[in-house]
């Protein structure tokens, strides 16, 4: 039930909710679960931590996060005061990049892919319900998304109280595959204007009601200066070196 629609809304939903500037800057350590079902069938769980200070957000999973087919990252730190991205990869590697190089990898991208489906081209519709309920202390409200073509919908609980800087992801995206800019537009319009975050995603379906994501713990303290620095020892790529690697298999 925890279909490829719902999981590219709830990852681009996820990017919408970073790119709001909220009312009051969070600083502090936000732990969250992300559900997914495995090849097995069953239900795998991955926590994922931000890190979160004034001009830097690092986010790290228990698991590796996967890029596609690309490659996997042990993390990503966001550094607004230098202006680009840091991506720990595979064997000690860093990838350096900026937000413009990042627009260029989406061009490349969606021009390898020529048969990128149009066949995913629901659209969704974003309606606020009166529901409302406590999730760790905060008060939530309901937002329902939910495609014209099934009868699947998903309930983001969100709260106006967590404000974080996002920096250079509050600008606009250029390249994005229509299917990803659409959900993004759409999220950012229908929520993130209200300066929201989401604390619980649930997806109901034939299986009945499924969480997706849900908020664990939110620490308001400083956060260690060494959590959003670049580890010793890592060795710092440009995205020309990365794709050398990529193209000769290294």
């Amino acid at each position: 039930m925890r279909t490829k629609f719902y999981l590219n809304t709830l990852f681009f939903l996820c990017i919408a909710a970073f790119v709001s500037p909220l009312q009051a800057q969070f600083e502090g350590h936000i732990s969250m679960n992300v559900y997914s079902d495995n090849d097995n069938g069953k239900t795998s769980v991955n926590q994922l931590n931000m890190y979160v200070t004034a001009d830097r957000i690092f986010l790290k999973g228990e698991d590796e996060m996967n890029f596609g087919d690309s490659f996997n990252s042990g993390g990503m730190l966001i550094r607004n005061d230098k202006k680009d991205f840091v991506v720990l990869m595979e064997n000690n590697d860093a990838l350096q990049v900026t937000k413009s190089e990042v627009e260029g990898l989406f061009k490349m991208f969606l021009s390898w892919g020529s048969e990128s489906s149009n066949s995913n081209n629901e659209e969704m519709n974003f309606e606020y319900t009166d529901r409302e309920r406590s999730i760790n202390g905060y008060k939530t409200y309901e937002l329902v998304i939910s495609g014209n073509e099934n009868d699947t919908k998903m309930s983001v609980w969100l709260t106006p109280n967590i404000d974080i800087n996002w920096g250079m992801l509050a600008e606009p995206w250029k390249n994005l595959p229509a299917e990803a800019n659409r959900a993004v537009n759409q999220s950012r319009d229908a929520v993130f204007t209200g300066k929201n975050f989401p604390m619980l995603i649930e997806v109901t379906g034939d299986k009945g009601t499924e969480t997706v994501m849900e908020v664990t713990d939110i620490n308001k303290s400083s956060v260690a200066k060494a959590m959003v620095q670049i580890p010793a020892g890592m060795n710092m790529i440009s995205v020309t070196e990365l794709m050398f690697k990529m193209m000769s298999g290294n």
